[in-house]
């Protein structure tokens, strides 16, 4: 693409998108629903990004005042493509790595980010200088391809924890976490489907590379924008009451409810398949590696976890906590409760707030939520 480019109203799209997230910041920053704004950390951990990620869009400043520019439309491509792909990566991994303490890919994705964001700061600074300076400064193709690589690379990442998130959310599924409020399987959905549009809607200013399909993008994701905000605006984490008299009206529903059994077909498998005493042996090995190694001080451990430290099949050790113990669920936080108890009689000064962290629970309120449910 060299000279310039045949004009065509695009700043009114680009205008649009700057507006609504400039709107969606302002709401994002400045209103919480109560009482979720008493604990704004726990409920919106991702709420300052949101913010940084909104107020971005004022980079496209130069794109919406002189769209006709060849470096206006390439800081634009530029934006969509990687940019906002990164955004979307990072916004999961910010809300839902850091409620799953999920902290393997922080060092790549920040490798990626910063020379990335410098690129960006480039384009602006093209996009802002008077007159098409990018064919004469640096070679074209080397910016097409600096853009498909780049995104590649971040698709490939945002992909990975799209993953990640997807499997977490079947997992809690299927109990498999010991601690029922670490993920909100709802929106972790939602944000997945969300994200996965975004990402082809991203897409598609690279395959198409037309103006038209640049202004169509910019108001899908004008419009993704206040779907997100809906979404986000009254969090979707589990509420743990304050007080702890509150916790019986609280907890609505009964640990029978609230268990999703193994199926019938899982449960009648490992009966058949497995003798008395391999059965000993595995309820010997979960014992092992859950009590004695202690695994049950950890507070993101998953039935997955237990499966791979003892060496069995997932099955077997879900049909016989299941048979022995009443389920995962109640299995884990009636040795935490216990443990509690003992924590406190060989401490006597300790808080409850400091037994229930040395116990495996994620906060006190935690731990009385999880009394109430298991009538202690």
């Amino acid at each position: 693409m060299t000279g310039s480019l045949p004009a065509y109203n695009c700043d009114f799209a680009a205008t649009v998108f700057i507006t609504a997230s400039l709107v969606v910041a302002a709401v994002r920053w400045f209103h919480m629903c109560r009482p979720f704004n008493k604990n704004p950390r726990y409920y919106y951990p991702g709420r300052p990004f949101v913010l940084g990620v909104c107020l971005s869009s004022l980079l496209l400043l130069p794109y919406a005042l002189n769209p006709e520019s060849i470096d206006s439309w390439y800081l634009a491509r530029v934006f969509f493509l990687p940019v906002c792909i990164y955004h979307f990566t990072i916004l999961l991994f910010v809300f839902f790595g850091n409620i799953m303490k999920w902290e393997r890919w922080r060092g790549p994705m920040l490798a990626i980010g910063m020379p990335m964001f410098a690129g960006l700061l480039i384009a602006v600074f093209f996009a802002v200088w008077e007159g098409d300076q990018i064919g004469t400064v640096i070679d074209e193709v080397v910016v097409k391809s600096t853009i498909w690589i780049v995104g590649i690379i971040i698709s490939v990442m945002c992909l990975t924890i799209v993953t990640v998130v997807f499997i977490w959310a079947a997992r809690f599924d299927r109990n498999e976490y010991s601690n029922r409020e670490d993920l909100p399987v709802n929106t972790a959905r939602k944000w997945v489907a969300l994200v996965s549009v975004n990402m082809i809607a991203a897409w598609s200013t690279v395959f198409f590379c037309s103006r038209m399909t640049m202004e169509i993008v910019q108001l899908f994701f004008s419009v993704a924008q206040v779907v997100f905000i809906i979404i986000a605006l009254h969090p979707q984490r589990q509420l743990i009451p304050e007080d702890p008299q509150t916790e019986a009206e609280a907890e609505t529903e009964t640990e029978t409810e609230r268990t999703v059994s193994p199926s019938p077909a899982g449960e009648q498998m490992y009966q058949r398949t497995i003798s008395p005493k391999t059965r000993q042996e595995i309820l010997d090995a979960i014992h092992t590696v859950v009590v004695e190694q202690k695994a049950f001080l950890d507070p993101h451990l998953t039935l997955q976890d237990v499966a791979t430290r003892t060496g069995y099949n997932r099955t077997y050790i879900t049909g016989l906590i299941k048979s022995e113990y009443g389920g995962f669920f109640t299995y884990i936080n009636h040795l935490r409760l216990n443990h509690v108890e003992d924590y406190q009689k060989a401490n006597p000064d300790a808080t409850i707030q400091e037994a229930a962290l040395e116990s495996g629970f994620n906060s006190r309120q935690a731990y009385y939520a999880v009394r109430s449910a298991l009538n202690r």
